[in-house]
Parts: structure tokens; sequence; C-alpha cells
């Protein structure tokens, strides 16, 4: 009688236990990400019988996980609402320990300090920062200590340093130097003209210019005469000018003395028909257009996004050669930034000139530092810069950050940059100007979206897009021996075997969709069914104790 009690008593306690599992069931049939327990039930045998009697000890609950079955996968609209589907969980840290911990109910939010949070929890969603290609910068898949905070707030902007800058552009070939005419009549009452071609060949820290003036005959029958060569096709002078325009000097082969008036001329012109020489002109009336000058901006970006130019000067410097100016930048209202500008070899300038030569096809060919020599002339030093320009900024204003800056010019005999080719112009320009740099603007944080793989991609106002973490995904040997927490998260027990970090969708772990939840794998219905089932179990049990109540009286009243 006391056996079928007892086991009649363990069974209204299993059931009691089965229902409390049931009720649990459907109160979290819409909570993200919960789980289903199941109730299992095991017999249970007296210990104490013996001979032929049945060892009748009961029955016992035990609640079974279900870690591993996977839920429905909702759309929402919330970009920060992820759901895993496959193997695995989301790594999270209760912000104080150095303990992880694991859900898969993807229902986060970002808290004031721009961290990733289960919402209505403490706990934040942990991943690996990365670089800006997506690489992860400290992965360790045994070790949660390589993860960090999900915090969107600390790329809320965006800007890159221009670090490489490729111009493109045309130099018109016609513009390098300048072709005037003077007339003179010789003694026979003939009109000859003499061709002047002007060519600039650079410039003094004081701002005078240098010219070559070459004196051409347009009668090739007619000779030049400096006093020293006879016979002459043509003859070349040196003419200097200050910043105003106004001739400081002109060196001859023979007159070779500075503070001219302006007025220089061959000794002697002797045309074809012996005519005797004529008065010399002066070179006001013909220094009118000379070497042809045009100013660009190289437009780049500083570490904080904010928008630098380069002033370039491009002035012709004789036969298939510029010289090329960059100074120091400006921002983009128009003032000059407090910067320190540096030649390749570091030195401190103010501008810095390279010369840029070309080929006779017009490719380039050679691109040469200038240096500044003792009266304050620019010439040629010894150091190549091999195709590219070397600048360097230091202290912006804004506080951004020193970069290093290199402008590429092309490619020695190739048109893939700088070129020189006729441009057909009657005044002519520098043309067919473009230019890539690898700098960005300054953005505001647009939008956050997350791949299959996990990757947090974040896109800005500027148009850049870039990788800041990458999700980690953490896989056991047995889901269901994890430790059920509250707010649907687990704990790693012995049971359920040490974790592994995975990138999402690799070695056979979960993928991440984005804008979704993993719904409760709760069936209402097999709920329903098996509390029906409980119910009879119980009323069993019940009548099995009444019956054994009915017994026990009978028996006493047959002992009365």
């Amino acid at each position: 009688m006391d056996a079928a009690m007892n086991a009649a008593v363990s069974a209204l306690i299993s059931e009691s236990q089965a229902l409390s599992t049931i009720s649990n069931n459907l109160a979290n049939s819409g909570t993200t990400g919960y789980k289903a327990v199941s109730t299992q039930f095991l017999s249970l045998l007296s210990t104490g019988s013996s001979g032929n009697n049945y060892p009748a000890g009961g029955v016992e609950a035990v609640a079974r996980q279900n870690v591993s079955l996977q839920g429905n996968i909702v759309s929402t609209t919330s970009s920060t609402d992820l759901a895993l589907d496959g193997n695995g969980f989301f790594v999270l840290s209760d912000g104080t320990s150095a303990q992880s911990f694991y859900t898969r109910n993807g229902a986060f939010e970002t808290d004031s300090s721009g961290n990733m949070y289960l919402n209505g929890t403490g706990y934040y969603l942990m991943g690996w920062p990365t670089s800006s290609t997506g690489s992860i910068t400290s992965a360790n898949s045994s070790n949660t200590a390589s993860l960090s905070k999900v915090n969107l707030d600390s790329f809320n902007s965006s800007a890159t340093a221009t670090t490489d800058f490729a111009l493109t552009a045309n130099l018109p070939d016609e513009g390098q130097s300048s072709v005037n005419s003077t007339s003179y009549t010789n003694t026979s009452g003939s009109t000859e003209q003499l061709n002047y071609s002007w060519v600039s060949t650079g410039t003094t820290t004081s701002g005078d210019k240098t010219y070559l003036v070459s004196v051409t005959p347009s009668n090739s029958s007619v000779t030049l005469s400096d006093g020293t060569t006879s016979g002459a096709s043509q003859l070349t002078y040196s003419v200097v000018t200050d910043s105003s325009g106004n001739i400081v000097s002109v060196h001859g082969t023979t007159n070779n003395t500075a503070g001219y008036s302006g007025t220089v001329l061959p000794t002697s012109i002797t045309p074809s028909d012996s005519s005797s020489a004529v008065t010399g002109q002066t070179w006001a009336n013909v220094l009118s257009n000379t070497g042809y000058s045009a100013t660009q901006s190289l437009t780049t970006y500083d570490s904080l996004g904010t928008e630098e130019d380069y002033p370039v000067t491009w002035t012709a410097a004789g036969d298939n050669t510029w010289v090329m100016t960059v100074k120091s930048p400006t921002d983009s209202t128009g003032s000059t930034v407090t910067g320190e500008l540096a030649d390749s070899s570091g030195v401190s300038t103010s501008s810095y000139s390279y010369s840029v030569s070309f080929n006779s096809d017009g490719t380039l060919k050679s691109v040469t530092p200038l240096s500044t020599d003792t009266s304050g002339t620019l010439s040629t030093a010894p150091t190549n810069a091999a195709g590219g320009v070397a600048l360097k900024t230091y202290s912006w204003t804004d506080g951004a950050a020193k970069a290093d800056v290199s402008v590429s010019l092309g490619t020695y005999g190739k048109a893939d940059g700088l070129t020189q080719y006729n441009t057909g112009q009657t005044t002519p320009t520098i043309s067919k100007v473009s230019h890539t740099q690898n700098g960005v603007e300054y953005g505001s944080l647009s939008s956050i979206s997350i791949s299959k793989t996990g990757l947090v991609e974040a896109t800005y106002s500027n148009g850049q897009t870039v990788d800041i973490y990458q999700l980690a995904v953490a896989t056991f040997p047995n889901v269901n021996g994890l430790s059920a927490l509250n707010d649907s998260v687990y704990q790693q027990t012995t049971s359920s075997g040490a974790y592994t970090l995975n990138v999402a969708g690799q070695n056979g772990a979960a993928t991440v969709t984005e804008s979704a939840l993993e719904s409760s794998t709760v069936d209402t219905s097999t709920e329903f069914s098996d509390m029906i089932v409980c119910q009879q179990a119980y009323q069993a049990a019940s009548q099995v104790i009444s019956t054994g109540k009915t017994m026990f009286s009978t028996l006493l009243q047959a002992v009365q």
C-alpha cells in the first residue's frame, strides 16, 4: 500500500513540474530567441522490495533543454536586430567581469555611449575590431579577451588623409615659348624681319624672371654677327626682369654687363645684298608675351577630412621643359593653413619647384627637384624625383595629424600623366586636367549594415564605406548542456564543453541576418496537447491516492 501511495505522490509532483514547464513555454511563446523546454519522465524503483513484490518507486520529471532547435527568422525594421541561422551564439559581456555570456536573442539597441547591448539587459554585444579593409586586427578563436564591445559612436565620422595624388594634364607645346617679330629697313630700302623667341628659364627667390631670347632673321639669306661670331643664323641672349617686368640685366656672348637700359642689338646684320647694319631694337618692343604660365590647385584632405589645396604653378622654362612650383596649402575657405611644407629630403620651405621635361613625342621624360643657389636662382638639384613629387605637411591649425603626400606625374616614356602636345589653340592653355587622390573629406555616420558573415559596415555622408567590426559566433560541442540564465542568455558549463569563436558562416557557424529576429521555438498546439496529457496523468494519480485511501479505510474497519 505504501509503495502505491508513494508512486502516486511522485506522479503528482512530476506532473506538476511538467505543467510548470508547459506554462513557462506558453509564457515565452513570443520571446525572441527562446528555446522551448520539454519534460522527460524517468521511472523510479523501490530498493526495499523483495521476493515477488514489484518495486514500485514512482516517477521523476526532468527538464530537457532544446537549445539546438532553430527558430523561424522574422523580419523587422531595425538594422540592429540580428538573427542567427544555424549553429552558434552571439557573444556577450556584462561589462563588469571577464566572463562571457551567449545568446540567440538578437534584439540589440545602442546605449548613450554608442555600445550595442541586448535590449532590456546589461549585456553588451562583442566583436573583433577590423581594419579599413575588413580584416580582423586581433582574433583568437579560443579567447574572448580578443573581443571588444561593438561601439558605433567610435565611428560616427569618417575621413581619410591624402597620401597619394596622381595628376593628369597636357602642358601646351606651343606655350613653352613665344615668338615676336620686329621689322627693319636695310640700307637698300628693303624691309626685313627679325624673329625674337622668348623662353622662360627660371625664377630667382627675389621674384626676378630669367628668359632666353633667340634672335633669328626671317630671311634665311641674312646672317648675324655679335662682334665675336660672324655669319650666324641665330644669336641668343639672357634677359633678366624683376617682379614688375622691368629689365634688370641683359647678357650676350660679348655684351656681358648688367645694367642695360633695355636696348640690345647684334653688332651687325649682314643681308645678302651687302647693305649696312641698322639701328637696334628695344626689348620693350618685343617683350609682350613671354613664356606661358598657369596656376592650378591640387585638392587633398587632412586626417580630419578638411580640404587642403596646394597651389601649383606651371611655367614654360625652355625647349620641352616646364617648372612646376608647389606652394603651402590653403584650406577650403581660401586662407593659408598654418603648416609646414617640406621637400623630399624633409627640408622646410614655403614652396618647392621641380623641373619637368618631356620627350620629343610629348611623353614625360624626367622630373627633377630644383634648389636655390647663392644668387637666388633656381638650379637643378642632384636628386631625381623619379616621376613623382614628395611633399610633407605638418601642424595643421585644425589639429589634423601629420601627413606625407606623394604626387605622381606619370610614367616616364608613357602618356599616362603629364604630356606635352600641341593644342592648336590661339591662346594655349593647360588642358585635359584631371587628378585622383586617395583622401576622403569629412563625413558623418549615415547608416550601419551587417553582412551575413557578421561584418559591421558603416556608411558615411561622404559616400565612404568602412568595415568597423567583425561579429564573433561562439559554437559548443553540446549546446544543450549550456546553463540557461534570464533574458535568453546562457553560460558555458562542463556539460556544454568549451566555446570556439568563429566568423559567421565559417567552420559550421551560423550566418547573420540583418533586420531580423529568431522567434521562439514554442509550439502552442503541442503545449496544449501536453497539458491535456499532464492533466489526465495528474487525475489518474489523484484517483490512485483516493483508491488507496478507501482501501486503507476498509482495512481499518475490518480490524475494528
